[in-house]
């Protein structure tokens, strides 16, 4: 079980730090934010 709780927790960190990052790099770069979710959709 403790196995199981750290496999969630880590991937639970990466996602975040991965939110934080995408967040970081809209402020910085706006514009090519934007272009990137457009394109993505």
């Amino acid at each position: 079980m403790t196995g199981w709780t750290f496999f969630f927790v880590l991937i639970g960190v990466v996602f975040l730090t991965v939110q934080l990052f995408r967040v970081i790099d809209a402020i910085e770069h706006p514009r090519k934010a934007s272009r990137r979710s457009a394109a993505a959709r």
